[in-house]
């Protein structure tokens, strides 16, 4: 960890508001295109800003849990606000699932059409994956689904990046034979 990282996070730990306005000032971007990147459907958008309040409250408060010994502050910031984007991903999953259809302003049938098709879609992609381990279906939702980087992957799950690489190319040589097999 850099001298800088350190100063923040002793700071932090002395409720010292300054040293939290550091870490705003240089993590600040981060934690915003992480929530961007989980809150992208446009239902979602309008949550971003109470989510990253959220991830800095739960920094301010949590920042005894940061092991300065193990970790690296940043990757540290970019777990906590990735799961608290996840979090609230699903919240609003959840509430946007119990309105009421006479609620919704559909457009159009196509619309309707549209959403069937991506339900059905991900539903044939899902079941396509459970040809896969629990652990080579989970990777692959993370990468393919969630959009979540290599190493992130590797970060979450306790593996190497390249140990993450090898079981992705099984899993699309494993996924590709499947699919070979249907199309006869």
């Amino acid at each position: 960890m850099d001298e800088k990282d350190e100063k923040i996070v002793d700071g932090i730990l002395k409720r010292d508001v300054n040293s939290f306005n550091k870490l705003i000032d240089r993590y600040g971007s981060i934690i915003h295109n992480v929530v961007r990147a989980v809150l992208n459907e446009s239902h979602e958008t309008t949550s971003v800003e109470e989510c990253i309040d959220d991830i800095l409250m739960c920094l301010w408060r949590n920042m005894d849990c940061f092991s300065k010994e193990k970790g690296n502050l940043k990757c540290w910031i970019i777990v906590i606000s990735k799961n608290k984007a996840l979090t609230y991903k699903k919240k609003l999953k959840k509430f946007r699932n119990n309105i009421d259809i006479d609620d919704l302003k559909v457009n159009s049938l196509v619309d309707i059409e549209d959403n069937y098709l991506k339900k059905e879609n991900k539903k044939s992609i899902l079941e396509l994956l459970n040809n896969l381990s629990i652990k080579d279906k989970e990777i692959f939702v993370k990468r393919y689904i969630k959009d979540c980087s290599i190493e992130q992957i590797a970060i979450d799950m306790g593996l190497t990046s390249i140990s993450v690489y090898n079981r992705l190319s099984r899993g699309r040589k494993k996924l590709k034979q499947i699919l070979k097999g249907r199309e006869l």
